[in-house]
């Protein structure tokens, strides 16, 4: 598996008071970009495209998790497919040359059940990413409505625009 090509938005601490840069330093969580599509084979084979531009912070996780795990370690992939879900409620797939929204509209604990099988996939922690699950779906659901009440602009897969199936 390819991993996917990010870059770091840095945590503004220039010409901030002591205190905020301390703030900053305790509570800001760093977001990252996707500089190109990623495809990710989900642990039922199917072909998922996560579009370049997407910007995450792993904030779809309880920062309880945090405490932990950092999202950019072993969580790392489920983190990006568990952000992208909460922040669209779908994913991008592809058969052949056909790309098509997947699972559009699946839901909290549905989303949720898939990152635990990816990250036990992935990473074959099995109680950890139970861990990781349990916590979520405990807790996640603040992140949820919270990203679910949010506006945000679609991201296309680069390529796909003429073989998309919406």
């Amino acid at each position: 598996m390819e991993m996917p090509k990010l870059q770091p938005f840095a945590i503004k601490t220039q010409r901030f008071s002591f205190y905020s840069k301390l703030w900053r330093l305790l509570f800001r969580k760093r977001q990252w970009q996707l500089v190109e599509d990623w495809h990710y084979v989900l642990p039922n084979k199917r072909v998922i495209i996560i579009p370049k531009g997407f910007v995450f912070d792993g904030s779809s996780y309880p920062s309880l998790v945090w405490i932990f795990f950092s999202p950019t370690g072993l969580l790392l992939i489920p983190v990006i497919l568990h952000d992208f879900c909460f922040t669209y409620d779908y994913l991008w797939a592809k058969q052949g040359d056909r790309v098509y929204k997947f699972k559009t509209g699946n839901g909290f604990y549905k989303w949720s059940a898939l990152i635990r099988n990816v990250g036990i996939e992935r990473n074959e922690l099995l109680l950890i990413d139970y861990f990781m699950w349990l916590v979520c779906i405990s807790f996640g659901w603040i992140n949820w409505f919270t990203f679910q009440r949010k506006m945000s602009e679609e991201l296309f897969p680069v390529n796909a625009n003429k073989n998309l199936n919406l």
